[in-house]
C-alpha cells in the first residue's frame, strides 16, 4: 500500500475525505491556545523577512475552521492592520474556482470536456488547430500564454484590456506544441475558459462566480477584483526594489480573468476547499477528475489535473495550488489523510506563502520540520538528473551537471550554484536554502520554488 503511486492513492483518500468532511459533530477539534500561539509566532517570524507586510492565514480540519486571522499590515502607507476580513489577491488559486465552474457545466450537460474551444469562442487564436475544453483545463493546449510574450505584454500591464485586445497578444504567436502532446502552464488557457463560461452562462465571469459559488457557499469575502470599485478592507500589494519596499506593479484587473483575478481571505479559501473536497460544489466524481494528474502521450506525469496539483507533503498525498500576482502570493493545500486544509496569502510579493503553509502544517500535526541536509549524492542519481532543462514560463534554460561529485545548476546568464541533497528528489540551493529544486521521479522535469513562486522546467 505505501508503495502505490500517488495517482492510485489519491482516489482512496478522496473517498475518505467525503466521510471526514461531512462529520463536524461533538469531538471536532477547537483551536488550542498553544497552537494559535505557535502559528502567531510563525507569522511574526515571516513578517520580519524582507518584503514582509501582511498575511492572511487559516487552518481547518475535520469540517471546522481552527484559525482564521490577519497579521501585519493591509496597507503599509496608512499603517492599516490586516484582520480576518482583509481581502488579498490570490492569483492562480483562482484556477480551481474556474475548473469547478466548468465541471458544473459539464454535470449540467451544457458543455463537454471534448467540445472544441471554437464552438464557444470562434475568434480564439487557434491557427487551424483543434483545442478542446479539456486541453485548456490541463494546460495541454499549446496556445501561447500571454504572460510569456515578454515586452508585448509588459507594455500593457496597467491597461484594462478587452477580450479581443488580450487575445491579440497571442493570436500570431507560434503554438508551444501540438494540442495534447505536451504540457506548459498556461494563463491564456484559463482566461479562455472564463470566456467559455461567459458564453454558456450568458453573464460575466464575475457574476457567475458570485451567483454559482460565493453566495451559495457563504464566501462573503471572496469576489472578482476590480481597480475601479471601492472594496472595503482590501489589502494593497507590495514588492521589493533592492532592499526598499515599494508598491506593486499596476495591472489592469481585467487581464487575469478566470486565470487569476479573484480576491479572497484565507478563511474563505479553507471554507471553499472543504466544500469542494466534500462534494458540495461538484459531484465527487468531478472532483476526483479535477485531482487526477494528466499523463502525456510520452508517459510523463504532469501532476496537474484541472486547476489542482497533486504531490506529496512529508510523504503524504496532497492536493494544492499556489498563486502569484504583482504584490501578492498565495498557497492553498489539503492533506486528505489528515483532512487538513491550510491557506496562506501574503501581500508582500517576496514572502514565500508555500513555505509558511508547510511550517503551519507541521505545527498543527505535531511533526518536526525536516532538518536542512547536505548529504553525499549517489553517482547514479547524479547521472539520472543531469541534463538540460527548459523553463519556458520564465524564458530560461538551465543545465544540471556534476562537478567533483557534487550536483550543480546553472541558469542562462547566471553563475552556477551547488544543490544540497535533502533526500529523495529534493534539493536546496547553497546560496539560499529557501530556494528548493524538486525533480520528477522520471527525471524529465524540474520545479524550482523561490520567493513564493514556482518555475516548471522540462528536460530537453
Amino acid at each position: 500500500m505505501k508503495n502505490r503511486p500517488l495517482a492510485v492513492l489519491l482516489p482512496l483518500f478522496l473517498q475518505l475525505s467525503l466521510i471526514l468532511c461531512a462529520w463536524s459533530g461533538p469531538g471536532a477539534q477547537s483551536p488550542q491556545p498553544a497552537l494559535v500561539l505557535k502559528i502567531d509566532a510563525l507569522a511574526a517570524e515571516q513578517l520580519t523577512k524582507p518584503g514582509g507586510v501582511g498575511l492572511s492565514i487559516a487552518v481547518a480540519q475535520h469540517g471546522k475552521v481552527l484559525l482564521a486571522k490577519g497579521y501585519g499590515k493591509a496597507d503599509a502607507e496608512f499603517d492599516v492592520p490586516a484582520n480576518e476580513q482583509t481581502m488579498f489577491r490570490i492569483g492562480s488559486v483562482t484556477k480551481q474556482f474556474t475548473a469547478a465552474l466548468v465541471m458544473r457545466l459539464v454535470e449540467q450537460k451544457k458543455l463537454a470536456l471534448d467540445d472544441e474551444l471554437a464552438k464557444y469562442v470562434p475568434d480564439s487564436p487557434l491557427q487551424g488547430r483543434k483545442v478542446t475544453i479539456q486541453h485548456l483545463l490541463q494546460h495541454t493546449s499549446g496556445i501561447k500564454s500571454y504572460t510569456d510574450v515578454g515586452e508585448a505584454w509588459e507594455k500593457v500591464w496597467p491597461l484594462e484590456l478587452t477580450h479581443d485586445e488580450l487575445l491579440a497578444l497571442v493570436e500570431d504567436a507560434p503554438f508551444d506544441f501540438e494540442p495534447g502532446s505536451d504540457w506548459h502552464y498556461n494563463n491564456t488557457g484559463y482566461y479562455l475558459l472564463g470566456m467559455v463560461i461567459e458564453k454558456v452562462a450568458g453573464r460575466s465571469y464575475a457574476e457567475v462566480l458570485q451567483t454559482e459559488l460565493c453566495a451559495p457557499l457563504g464566501l462573503a469575502r471572496t469576489r472578482y477584483d476590480s481597480n475601479r470599485e471601492l472594496i472595503r478592507n482590501r489589502a494593497q500589494g507590495y514588492a521589493l526594489d533592492g532592499e526598499r519596499l515599494v508598491n506593486d506593479q499596476m495591472i489592469g484587473m481585467a487581464q487575469p480573468g478566470a486565470a487569476g483575478g479573484i480576491l479572497s481571505t484565507a478563511g474563505d479559501l479553507v471554507r471553499w476547499q472543504m466544500a469542494l473536497s466534500s462534494g458540495k460544489v461538484v459531484q465527487p466524481e468531478s472532483f476526483a477528475r479535477m485531482c487526477t494528474p494528466t499523463v502525456l502521450p510520452n508517459g510523463h506525469d504532469t501532476r496537474y489535473g484541472f486547476g489542482l496539483k497533486t504531490d506529496e507533503w512529508n510523504g503524504k498525498p496532497r492536493v494544492q495550488h499556489g498563486g502569484g500576482i504583482f504584490g501578492f502570493n498565495s498557497m492553498l493545500f489539503w492533506l486528505p489523510g489528515e483532512d487538513l486544509h491550510v491557506a496562506v496569502i501574503s501581500n508582500g510579493e517576496p514572502l514565500a506563502s508555500d513555505e509558511l503553509a508547510d511550517a503551519i502544517a507541521y505545527a498543527v500535526l505535531g511533526i518536526e520540520p525536516p532538518i536542512l541536509k547536505d548529504e553525499p549524492i549517489p553517482a547514479e542519481l547524479i547521472a539520472r538528473l543531469s541534463g538540460d532543462y527548459v523553463f519556458a514560463g520564465i524564458g530560461m534554460d538551465a543545465r544540471v551537471f556534476e562537478s567533483d561529485g557534487k550536483l550543480m545548476l546553472q541558469g542562462t546568464g547566471q553563475d552556477a550554484f551547488r544543490m544540497l541533497w535533502q533526500g529523495g528528489l529534493e534539493f536546496r540551493a547553497e546560496f539560499d536554502t529557501d530556494v528548493r529544486q524538486v525533480f520528477a521521479a522520471d527525471g524529465k522535469s524540474l520545479v524550482i520554488h523561490q520567493g513564493g513562486r514556482k518555475a516548471d522546467g522540462v528536460r530537453k
